[in-house]
């Protein structure tokens, strides 16, 4: 990944160790990240009413941080781990518009959705502010996963035509072996 310096409106792309997933936000300017976090990622922010009333509704939360606590997310993290890479802003959005997008959903529950890992992450609420909320991650799961569903099936396929094959056979060959009594 590179470490390139964001532009207001670039989306930042973080792994998480020792997690195999990527986290999103939107650079929003100022050394700021607006980014959308699943429920138990509000632990630290608990005082506040919207927090609780979130919560209890495990919807997805919208909230603003510095861009060194959306990179390094724990203490333990450090830089050398954390390589992050910027998705810059599309060519036919405004940067402005892109940053107001990601203000307007701040300290919100993000589409009135609960955080859902396939349909409603972090990763959906970035790509919403550049204009279509999508997760190609979670795209390429469900495409790996189909192909090895369809590989798992063929196998298996395979496994039972050569199974009732090899019955056939043994069915065969004891028919035309003469039966001594």
């Amino acid at each position: 990944m590179s470490r390139k310096k964001p532009q207001a409106g670039d989306i930042v792309k973080v792994k998480r160790h020792p997690i195999p997933y990527c986290h999103y936000g939107v650079y929003v300017g100022y050394s700021e990240v607006i980014h959308l976090s699943a429920p138990a990622c509000r632990e630290k922010r608990k005082g506040s009413a919207l927090v609780r009333r979130l919560n209890e509704k495990k919807k997805a939360y919208v909230h603003r941080v510095t861009l060194k606590e959306f990179l390094y997310y724990d203490d333990s993290d450090d830089e050398s781990e954390n390589d992050f890479e910027v998705i810059p802003c599309p060519n036919d959005v405004s940067r402005t518009e892109v940053v107001k997008r990601a203000e307007s959903a701040e300290d919100s529950d993000f589409r009135d959705r609960k955080y859902d890992v396939f349909f409603n992450n972090c990763e959906h609420f970035a790509r919403w502010c550049h204009g279509k909320a999508e997760s190609k991650q979670m795209q390429e799961v469900a495409i790996g996963t189909a192909i090895a569903s369809a590989v798992v099936s063929g196998v298996a396929l395979v496994v039972w035509l050569v199974a009732i094959i090899s019955s056939g056979c043994k069915e065969r060959k004891e028919k035309e072996r003469p039966y001594y009594t």
